[in-house]
């Protein structure tokens, strides 16, 4: 093919292909396949798709769902659009690693095309994974540094996943907490450790770098402007006149932020009128979201901060009325993805319309759906030497 184009040529005409046929095209001949496999063609492809997407307004949307009735995790690739028309099915890694004792994984992140899943309980000793669905490759983490082996506590972990551009590397953070430390804040009872995909390795961070109110437990870690952002509470310590000995206060709520470049904590400021209520993080395009939430099933209200790192910038929006069990997004069309009780008292995905008030029912009724953020397909992890395609990782 090269006798009749120049090779810019080719190489222009391949990096404007999707993904699948790509993956076709490393078939056709050797230079075609260690062309594409290149990190500078993969990463060049990456910012193609994504200028390509932004133009033609073709975005997807990634939702994660699971169901204690037929006992399956499911992930589909919806358009990001008013109609919310389903783009593709993507079926489970677990079910095909059939030699490895893996269960119970959520999605915890996706970035870049890379979806990340990890256990779901500080007792789930599965591996986590770095998945990308649409070249059908993985990576299987190895087992993290053992912390609090001697506590008979249980421990609380979250997980996070982000892109570091700074080293073009992909990490997770974990964060491991002991929910009970005998109310002594100046105790250290939270580790933090970050795998990375370019070194193939986990590390703990050193305590001092570690906020004291960094609580981990359960919650959404978003990835965001370089950064994974988290919901924590401030503590004190006060003595309980009842239980007769000091124990921990929550007070003030705030962001935690983590940079993936410096691998180093902050805060992003909260608006002063949300700190002590009850508030989940989440995504409005491209910013930072607060949703207060109403005692009483009374609805929420949406704050946006407009400009990153601007305290000044958090904006109110508006408010959704009604009985929502949980809020997973917004669409680039400004309309709510969101869970819904209906009159039998069972949970169903409804997308909202927060200006006309339209509403439209999705999503498959035996399924309880966890995840939803965007998602763009690329070839990363196709050079990666660690990464194993199904068909390998299935028992012969």
């Amino acid at each position: 093919m090269s006798d009749y184009f120049p090779e810019e040529i080719i190489e222009r005409i391949l990096l404007r292909l999707p993904t699948k046929s790509l993956i076709k095209s490393t078939l056709v001949c050797k230079s075609w396949m260690s062309l594409i496999k290149s990190s500078t063609f993969i990463q060049s492809h990456l910012s193609i798709t994504i200028d390509s997407n932004n133009q033609n307004d073709a975005h997807l949307l990634l939702l994660s769902a699971f169901s204690y009735k037929v006992s399956d995790r499911l992930h589909w690739l919806h358009w990001d659009s008013p109609e919310f028309g389903e783009y593709s099915l993507l079926a489970d890694p677990v079910t095909f690693l059939e030699n490895e004792p893996i269960s119970d994984l959520e999605v915890v992140g996706t970035c870049n095309g890379l979806i990340c899943l990890a256990p779901d309980l500080s007792d789930n000793h599965s591996p986590t994974l770095i998945w990308n669905p649409c070249i059908r490759k993985i990576v299987i983490l190895p087992s993290p540094p053992a912390c609090f082996t001697s506590t008979q506590y249980d421990k609380y972990i979250e997980h996070g996943f982000g892109y570091d551009s700074h080293s073009n590397d992909y990490k997770v953070l974990r964060i491991v907490t002991l929910p009970d430390d005998h109310s002594d804040l100046s105790r250290f009872a939270t580790v933090v450790q970050v795998y990375s995909l370019a070194r193939a390795s986990w590390k703990t961070l050193d305590a001092s770098v570690v906020p004291v109110d960094l609580q981990g437990g359960p919650g959404i870690v978003l990835f965001l402007n370089g950064s994974l952002h988290m919901l924590e509470v401030r503590f004190s310590v006060g003595y309980d006149d009842h239980a007769d000995e000091y124990c921990k206060y929550g007070g003030d709520t705030f962001i935690a932020s983590f940079d993936m470049a410096t691998e180093l904590f902050g805060e992003v400021m909260m608006p002063e009128a949300l700190q002590r209520n009850r508030c989940t993080i989440s995504k409005y395009g491209d910013s930072l979201a607060l949703i207060k939430h109403y005692d009483y099933n009374c609805g929420c209200d949406i704050w946006v901060m407009k400009e990153y790192g601007v305290t000044e910038s958090w904006t109110y929006l508006y408010k959704i009325a009604g009985d929502h069990d949980y809020i997973y997004g917004f669409k680039r069309c400004g309309e709510v993805v969101l869970s819904e009780f209906n009159n039998h008292g069972r949970s169903r995905m409804i997308s909202l319309d927060p200006k006309t008030k339209q509403v439209q029912v999705f999503g498959n009724k035996d399924y309880t759906y966890y995840f939803m953020d965007s998602f763009v397909e690329s070839l990363i992890l196709l050079d990666h030497v660690n990464a194993i395609s199904y068909q390998r990782a299935r028992k012969k």
